[in-house]
């Protein structure tokens, strides 16, 4: 596991032991931010856990990560978290991904993935066939989204649920304050000095007003 894996996990772990809801990781990209969610659910959550992505890309990356059925992709399996027997206990995984996917699925899955617009923005059909207590903990990928009025609904429907939010980026172009505490934060410093993120390149903007005092 890589050092931001490892300490993330730690950090979420004492976070919620302490009581608290709501976690929020920064994680530069490239330092294993799919490896994190698929920890978190261990030794943190007592029940179901929701796992939402963003897009469709970012859910298909998730669910070959996610899935104990596929052990070339797995992430448990490729960085040795879980092993051959321990693998057939699960964790076990549901995808709402269209018209085939069901609640008879969820119910029989430890961790349900879905990406928000299937979740919040589907005709209401998945957020009321859920009990307000159908999940313990919710993983959100690209966290910064998680202001967006969507992403709302759904901490509104699972009240007592712990959520966590993972990001790259943790701002927002119109200002408005993501959800949750900051609880642990991997420099891109130590990033590079471990080799996690090899190169940086950094581009200029300016507006029309600003070239023109140039």
């Amino acid at each position: 596991l890589r050092d931001p894996q490892k300490e993330g996990h730690a950090a979420a772990q004492e976070f919620f032991a302490s009581g608290k809801k709501k976690a929020i990781l920064q994680l530069p990209v490239g330092c294993g931010k799919t490896g994190l969610i698929a920890l978190l659910p261990f030794g943190i959550a007592k029940g179901r856990v929701l796992v939402i992505a963003p897009n469709l890309t970012i859910r298909d990356e998730l669910q070959r990560a996610l899935d104990v059925s596929n052990k070339r992709t797995c992430f448990w399996n490729k960085c040795h978290v879980l092993m051959g027997p321990q693998m057939s206990a699960g964790p076990y995984l549901a995808v709402l991904d269209g018209k085939d996917a069901n609640i008879h699925d969820c119910d029989n899955s430890h961790i349900v993935l879905t990406n928000i617009q299937q979740l919040a923005s589907s005709a209401e059909r998945w957020l009321p066939a859920f009990a307000d207590n159908y999940f313990d903990l919710i993983l959100v990928d690209e966290g910064h989204h998680n202001a967006a009025p969507s992403w709302k609904k759904v901490f509104d429907k699972f009240p007592n649920a712990k959520v966590v939010s993972l990001t790259a980026t943790p701002f927002r172009s119109d200002d408005r304050e993501i959800e949750g505490e900051f609880i642990y934060r991997y420099s891109f410093k130590r990033a590079m000095l471990k080799g996690y993120v090899k190169r940086l390149q950094s581009c200029l903007l300016y507006t029309s007003d600003a070239a023109d005092d140039l």
